[in-house]
């Protein structure tokens, strides 16, 4: 499986997670949900870095001096 397939997949999860998020019935549920969103979106953002021949994408989420992800 190539890397634009594995990012799709891990993005279809990250889709579910935030769905898990939105749906929680308690905080645990909530905080438990939020963190497996940002884990997800973690691994796309890995997958489509590492894919060969990906634009370098000027980003406003990104230091660009540093190449570390702001949050």
């Amino acid at each position: 499986m190539d890397n634009y397939a594995q990012a799709l997949y891990a993005l279809k999860r990250q889709k579910l997670a935030v769905e898990r998020t939105l749906g929680a019935r308690s905080t645990e549920e909530c905080v438990v949900a939020s963190r497996w969103v940002s884990a997800w979106q973690k691994l796309v953002q890995a997958k489509l870095e590492r894919s060969p021949g990906a634009p370098v994408a000027q980003s406003r989420y990104v230091d660009h001096r540093t190449g570390r992800l702001l949050h």
